[in-house]
């Protein structure tokens, strides 16, 4: 089994992997906006900003604001090669290669952030150095959300929170006005808590990164860089776990996560 049903990813065991995932990525969304003035970690501000410079006939700010949303798919592609393309052909999907990536990737901003290659900490959105780390932070959110979003089965999203806010206020409505059995009713709970401490996360993250990052700047990735690690060193626990389980068996059949 390449990913997890939802009886896996509701486990109470796995909240504090929900929330430390969109406690990053509302840290980096945050951080994003105070290193270069624009939100990484979701894709909507962008095409319509760029729908907006196409119909004023800003051409260069147009292509400008496309290169988010395609770096953010570009992050996805990546990830999806190792995960959800290695489950469709049968083969084992490389969670734990993916999940070390937005550490490493972070680690790297960090060293230039402090090098001086990025600008100073804050200025407009005018050079091409500014777009680089723009364009990185959103690469990173699209691997995040690519990797988990797959491994969840698209049961949790953890870079925004348009999809989770829908999906919680439609789970409300079916168990406050629905007809469910008790088993429905409680599996719905469950949906709604992964759901409401994934917000509260997120919007902690922002919160944090707005009081670190106008003191520390560059050097305040350190928070997202701690969280990613340990997301890694879970996921590759995991990882192992699995492999273990299935030493024996073809490579062609795996098993990634146990039940």
């Amino acid at each position: 089994m390449e990913t997890w049903n939802r009886d896996q990813v509701l486990k109470s065991q796995y909240l504090p992997l929900w929330s430390t995932l969109s406690f990053q990525a509302g840290f980096i969304n945050s951080f994003g906006f105070l290193a270069c003035g624009r939100y990484v970690s979701h894709v909507t501000g962008f095409g319509t900003q760029a729908g907006i410079a196409l119909g004023q006939g800003n051409w260069a700010f147009a292509v400008e604001m496309f290169g988010t949303p395609f770096f953010f798919i570009l992050g996805s592609l990546i990830s999806g090669i190792y995960t959800a393309a290695q489950t469709s052909r049968k083969l084992v999907p490389r969670y734990d290669l993916v999940s070390g990536l937005f550490p490493a990737l972070t680690l790297i901003l960090i060293y230039f952030g402090l090098k001086g290659k990025f600008g100073p900490f804050g200025e407009d959105l005018l050079y091409f150095h500014d777009f680089v780390l723009l364009f990185s932070l959103s690469f990173a959110c699209g691997i995040q959300n690519a990797c988990f979003t797959t491994l969840t089965n698209g049961l949790i999203r953890t870079t925004h929170l348009s999809g989770l806010s829908t999906d919680l206020g439609i789970d409300l409505s079916k168990t406050f006005f629905g007809t469910l059995s008790e088993p429905e009713r409680k599996r719905l709970w469950k949906s709604n808590i992964s759901r409401i401490f994934c917000f509260i996360s997120f919007t902690a993250g922002s919160i944090l990164s707005i009081r670190v990052s106008e003191n520390l700047k560059y050097l305040s990735l350190g928070v997202p860089l701690l969280s990613s690690t340990a997301v890694f060193l879970f996921t590759f626990h995991l990882q192992r776990q699995a492999t273990r389980q299935t030493e024996g068996k073809s490579l062609r059949s795996p098993s990634w996560i146990p039940g």
